[in-house]
This record gives structure tokens, sequence and C-alpha cells, in this order.
């Protein structure tokens, strides 16, 4: 009986380890989630193309290589003025401030051109003119009364030849000179009451103040109908034909940076197959900031097409002393999605092309430099890369 007992037990404690096998097995087995039709990234952007479509899209290949280069360094720089490039107006003397004639004074921010008119000022009289204006109205309409009396009788006395033409003339002409002095103190009356500016410039001179040089206003100080003092500050202009990029560097990777090469302009949110900007360095003041302890350095770039403005930030690309091997394909070769991946066409075999993502590591010249994505040897398209990308997507020629 001991025995039968003792064989029972084995058998069952087999029979459990057994079970407990298999389900550990089953559960190892099972995964956790399951990828079906699993494609490649590359295998998802090839696109066939025919040798007239080739012709059309104006397709050119260039080989991926290696090159010796110097390396790189990216930081972010702010765009600012180049000092003495800034102007700002002043009235020569006391004044109303007016619109100009046909338009209301431009607003901050407007590009305008050299001699733009950008508002007049009213000269003011003196004091002492303004301060009796009411009672000089009022007795030069009363002089006038007179004078066009004189001249009823004159004009009588001249059709009954009891006059000379010359008479007659001189009459006339005091005529004339009283409304003009009537019209001169109505104009001041209106000037001391602030009504009716724009009578009182047709009849008191205005000086037109334009731009100095073709720019942006900065800053409008002033608003129509406002009186100013001489030397009062009316508006700022800066100069945008020409720009500085201010770049603050650690101090500890100044030494680094070869400063008698070009640096290259990334400018953020750049669009697809723009060419690259250079800017070339300058001497700048020898600014600096303690907190994190860097460096300004300082490169100027053309801005003749507007692309920057006082204050934008941007990413520039500064060349080091140091040079190796790099992968390196033209810049044109390069396209950049919504998201900002960069990506090239690779030519994997005859009229076919596979798009590829690639990692840019920097700039030099109008060279790429690569760490990832394209082997030496592959044909990269450097031409037509962006009608490819708009014939994969349906938008292209």
């Amino acid at each position: 009986m001991l025995c039968q007992k003792i064989l029972i037990s084995v058998l069952v404690s087999f029979l459990a380890f057994s079970a407990c096998g298999k389900n550990k097995v089953a559960e190892e087995s099972k995964k956790p989630a399951t990828v079906e039709n699993a494609v490649e990234e590359s295998s998802l952007s090839t696109i066939t193309l025919s040798s007239k479509a080739e012709e059309r899209l104006g397709i050119e290949i260039s080989s991926v290589e290696y090159k010796k280069l110097p390396g790189s360094l990216e930081l972010g720089g702010e765009i600012i003025s180049i000092p003495g490039s800034k102007a700002s107006v002043s009235a020569p003397v006391s004044g109303v401030v007016l619109h100009p004639v046909s338009r209301k004074i431009p607003l901050a921010g407007k590009y305008v051109k050299k001699g733009e008119e950008i508002l007049r000022l009213m000269t003011l009289p003196p004091e002492s003119q303004l301060l009796g204006a009411q009672e000089e109205v009022a007795v030069r309409r009363e002089e006038l009364k007179v004078v066009q009396a004189k001249a009823e009788r004159s004009k009588h006395l001249l059709s009954i030849e009891a006059i000379s033409e010359k008479t007659y003339e001189e009459v006339q002409a005091e005529l004339a000179r009283s409304k003009a002095l009537l019209n001169l103190a109505q104009a001041h009356l209106n000037l001391l009451n602030g009504s009716d500016l724009d009578s009182a410039a047709e009849i008191l001179s205005t000086m037109v103040m334009v731009s100095p040089f073709e720019g942006v206003l900065k800053r409008i100080f002033v608003a129509p109908g406002q009186t100013v003092p001489a030397s009062t500050a009316l508006f700022e202009l800066d100069s945008l034909k020409s720009v500085w990029i201010r770049v603050p560097v650690y101090i500890g990777d100044l030494d680094k940076i070869d400063l008698n090469k070009d640096a290259a302009v990334i400018p953020l949110g750049e669009n697809q197959g723009e060419p690259l900007i250079h800017a070339r360095p300058v001497q700048g003041p020898p600014t600096s900031n303690a907190s994190s302890a860097s460096a300004d350095l300082y490169f100027e770039i053309s801005n003749n097409e507007r692309l920057f403005r006082i204050g934008q930030k941007t990413k520039i690309s500064l060349l080091l002393k140091a040079s190796e091997e790099n992968r390196v394909i033209p810049w044109s070769a390069i396209l950049y999605d919504i998201n900002g991946g960069s990506w090239v066409y690779v030519k994997v075999s005859s009229h076919v092309y596979s798009r590829r993502r690639v990692e840019v590591s920097h700039i030099v010249d109008d060279l790429v430099v690569l760490t990832r994505g394209v082997n030496a040897g592959d044909e990269v398209v450097t031409a037509g890369a962006v009608e490819l990308f708009g014939t994969e997507f349906g938008v292209g020629k």
C-alpha cells in the first residue's frame, strides 16, 4: 500500500510539471503584436520614368563621394541692423503734424523708398500772431469790406473814364492783398482752435518729411494734428539692404572656428530648392555674455530680397579649422518634407528612382555632408528632384 501511494504521488507531480511547461511555452510563443505586410521605408517610394518623362523633368545625376572638408558648428543667430544704417528724422522747427496729401501716414513696419513722403509738418507762426488771432480776423474782414467798396467805385469810375487804367489795377491789387491777409488771419485762428487744419495747411507753409533712404519704418512717434516743438523725433528707419547676424559662441569653441571662411545661413522654415545664403565674417563690437560664457561673432549678409527682419532668429553653420573625410552630395539634391525630414532621390536602375531619408550633418559651400542614408558611389538626383517629389505625390509636371 505504501508503495502504491508513493507511485501515485510521483505520477501526479510529473503530470502537473508537464502541464506547467506546456503553458509556459505557449505563452512565450504568443507575441504581443503582429505586423502584417510589413514593408521597408525605402520600398515605399520608387518611381519609374520613361525616357521622355526624364527629359521633360530635366533629371540630372551626381555620385555620392568622399571629400576632405572642414567640420562645422551649427548655432542660432539673431538678425540685427548694421551700425550706421539707422536714421531718426526729427522736426527742424516747431509745427503741427499732418498726413501726406493723398494718403494716411504709413504704419510702422512698412517698406518705403528713398524720397517717399512720410508726413508733413505745418510750421507754426510766432506766438504773438496767434494770441490775437480772433481780433485780427475781425479787423481784416472790415478792411476787406472797405477795399471791396473802393474796388466797386473804381470800376464805375473807369467805365466813365474818370480814372486811369493804372489806378484801377492798383485798387485790384489792394483788394487781392486784403483777401490774402484775411485768409492768413483765418488760418491762424483755425490753427489756434485746432480745426480745419487742411485748409490752414494750404495757406501756411508746410514742410514735407521724406525717407532719407530705402528701408523699413521702424517707429512712428507722432500722429496727425499733434503739435511738436523743434527737435522732436518724428520717425525712425532701418536700412535692410544688408544686415548682420549676431552669433553667441561658447568661448571654448572660439579657437576652433575658421573666421576666414564664409558661414552658411539656414533660415528657419526653409523652402525646398532655395539657394544657400552665404554670410561673410565682419568685425563687430566686442560684446559677450558672462552668464552664458559666450562671446558674439558677427556676419554680414545681403538682404535685397527682404528675407530677413530685424530681431529674426536664424540658424547659421560655422566652419571649423579641422578637416576630415565626409560623404558629400550637392545641396540641390536635398529635399525637405513638411516635418523637416531630409530626403534624396537615388537612381537604383535605369529610369528607376527611390526616395531615401538622409541625415544632414552640415553644409560647406554648396556641398552637404551626410552622416547616413546613402553610400559612396550611389547616384542621386541633383536637378529635377523637386519635380520627382511632385510626380510621386501627384502634383508634378
